[in-house]
């Protein structure tokens, strides 16, 4: 028994190297493929009479560029992948019978069984089993069932991966199971359309991706009507993705504002406001192109998130503003759209903003979202000049 598990062991580790390997190589062609690309960028531009041709030719320049600065990102997030470290955890034999005898006195039969350590120490259990009617108490048991009981025997709070199947069948099949996040987020919204139009030109998602990262992202379309509300879709829409697709944060806002600006120039200028949180450790990052400034609470403390330059759709040179902040149990972070702002505007307009912020009487996101909301019609004299829209992430400490 310990020789198979030992034989297993070997092949398992030698099939991971495998693969890392054949990924860093594609890694490293795409990292060639595009300094080939830049090698022809560093040619000057002659000048050319043809006014045509000498933007014809710049703009084959650009496009080299955001060519090989697309293909270094996914090199990188290739090379990322290889290079994450995963352990394989033993359990001994021992332990192994006393997960396999405790799902089999729930009629669930273990056929194999491995427990794995990724970075940062997060755990992840993956098992083959199948459900067997005749010994079992009841037909069906839930994936979130077998992750309960994994989590009193291996004393790991473990959850269903979000591509895990729901129920176990009568067939053998792999679940895997991953190590519960230290926080989680709760979201709320407030929107309210321009006067005299039928649909707001802001457009939002809520969201969380696999690594275990929620995000909030919000466009507000240059102008108002169906034409804005298209133009905000389509930049939310990419956003979520090419993040859910692993794309750093960054990459996704160049890659956005490249599309919009391929034979599109000046058709689409919309914001782009990101905001993301790391389940795990609270860290949080947040990305601003032409969107309107954030806040975050903490208590009674009200800290401003400050955002300058152009939407996208507008340079290719893009202008973003980043930054980081370690949030914690019980902080919210607001994000508006222009519209809201507006009502608020210069230093006495922040501070009140900030003021109504710090003193808000609810804990809910949508309650929060709410509140804001009344109090920017309210300073409009109920006349809506703009879309308007509050958005609200809270954070708390996930319990036992």
């Amino acid at each position: 028994m310990a020789q198979k598990s030992m034989l297993e062991e070997t092949k398992t580790s030698f099939w991971l190297q495998y693969e890392k390997k054949k990924m860093e190589e594609c890694a490293g062609t795409l990292h060639n493929l595009a300094s080939a690309f830049l090698l022809e960028e560093k040619e000057q531009i002659e000048e050319d009479k043809d006014r045509q041709n000498l933007l014809l030719k710049r703009r084959l320049k650009e496009n080299r560029v955001m060519m090989a600065d697309h293909l270094k990102e996914i090199a990188a997030i290739m090379q990322k992948t290889a290079n994450e470290k995963i352990r394989i955890l033993k359990l001994g034999e021992k332990k192994e019978k006393q997960v396999a005898k405790m799902l089999l006195s729930e009629g669930l039969v273990m056929e194999d069984f491995y427990l794995i350590e990724k970075e940062k120490g997060k755990k992840e259990a993956v098992i083959q089993i199948y459900q067997n009617h005749v010994q079992g108490k009841r037909k069906f048991y839930s994936a979130e069932e077998v992750a309960a009981f994994l989590s009193v025997i291996l004393n790991i709070k473990l959850v269903p991966n979000s591509r895990t199947h729901y129920f176990i069948s009568e067939k053998p099949d792999y679940f895997c199971f991953e190590e519960d996040t230290r926080y989680m987020v709760l979201t709320g919204y407030a929107k309210s359309v321009k006067e005299g139009e039928k649909v707001s030109g802001d457009t939002y998602a809520f969201f969380e991706t696999d690594d275990k990262k929620s995000y909030a992202v919000l466009s507000d379309g240059m102008g108002s009507g169906e034409k804005a509300k298209e133009d905000s879709e389509i930049v939310v829409e990419m956003a979520e993705r090419f993040l859910e697709g692993g794309f750093s944060g960054s990459f996704t806002a160049k890659m956005i504002n490249d599309t919009l600006l391929t034979g599109n120039e000046g058709k689409n200028m919309s914001t782009l406001d990101m905001c993301s949180i790391d389940l795990y450790t609270g860290e949080t990052d947040f990305l601003k192109v032409g969107a309107a400034y954030g806040l975050v609470k903490r208590d009674g403390y009200v800290e401003k998130i400050s955002s300058l330059g152009l939407p996208l759709g507008v340079f290719y040179n893009l202008e973003m503003n980043q930054y980081k902040k370690q949030l914690l149990d019980g902080d919210y972070v607001f994000l508006f759209s222009d519209g809201v702002l507006e009502h608020f505007q210069g230093e006495e307009g922040e501070e009140f903003l900030k003021e109504i912020v710090a003193q808000i009487p609810y804990r809910r996101p949508s309650e929060m979202a709410g509140h804001i909301m009344k109090h920017a019609i309210s300073a409009a004299g109920g006349r809506m000049r703009d879309d308007m829209t509050v958005l609200v992430m809270g954070i708390w400490e996930n319990g036992e």
